[in-house]
């Protein structure tokens, strides 16, 4: 009989990274477990697609756990994890290692239904629905570079000091880059707006 795996879940991240440096391999599944959604999350914004995302955040866990030595006690594993992932995608991106750009109406992983059939909750406003899907599209339609710029500060909520580190820029281009990003995406949602207007993503 197999024996029950211990309970991990209320350890803090580096003492889990000091269990799995002193020899408890398996307490980096629960790493993982913390960290897959929004990992996968950012990967997929940036490559667009679930296969290669999958892939580089499947990736990034490997590099992840081979850099382990160098993780700083007392900080947080998961926005040190999103900077490897954003790494990794970017890299892809750059060695276009990546399938063609899916869409919303694409499928999701697991069988879930498409982005926009998600967004369509019958429970919220049509109007916040709308201007969510108007986003959406409006986010997909960016250079490969705002989009990346834009993930890495809103979906995975990095630091501008982390995105600095991601992307390898200085802070500045980072600041003046996020500024292009965010004007880009209002304009598009202007141009994709049936009304030709539309809310500031900003606010």
């Amino acid at each position: 009989m197999t024996a029950a795996r211990p309970d991990r879940t209320h350890f803090a991240d580096d003492e889990l990274v000091r269990r799995v440096r002193a020899g408890e391999t398996d307490a980096f599944e629960e790493l993982v477990r913390r960290t897959r959604h929004d990992g996968y999350r950012l990967a997929r914004r940036i490559l667009r697609r679930h296969e290669d995302a999958d892939d580089a955040l499947q990736d990034a866990y490997v590099k992840a756990f081979r850099a382990l030595d160098r993780f700083e006690a007392g900080r947080a594993f998961g926005p040190w994890f999103l900077t490897i992932v954003a790494r990794t995608a970017l890299s892809a991106l750059r060695q276009g290692k990546r399938r063609t750009a899916a869409s919303l109406d694409d499928p999701a992983p697991e069988g879930r239904v498409a982005l926009a059939e998600r967004i369509a909750d019958p429970g919220q406003d049509p109007a916040i629905m709308e201007e969510r899907l108007l986003a959406e599209r409006a986010f997909e339609s960016l250079s490969e570079e705002h989009r990346a710029v834009l993930a890495l500060r809103v979906d995975a909520d990095l630091s501008y000091v982390d995105i600095a580190a991601s992307l390898e820029i200085p802070l500045g281009t980072v600041m003046s880059r996020l500024a292009r990003a965010r004007e880009a995406l209002l304009e598009r949602m202007r141009e994709l707006s049936p009304k030709g207007r539309t809310a500031d993503p900003r606010q």
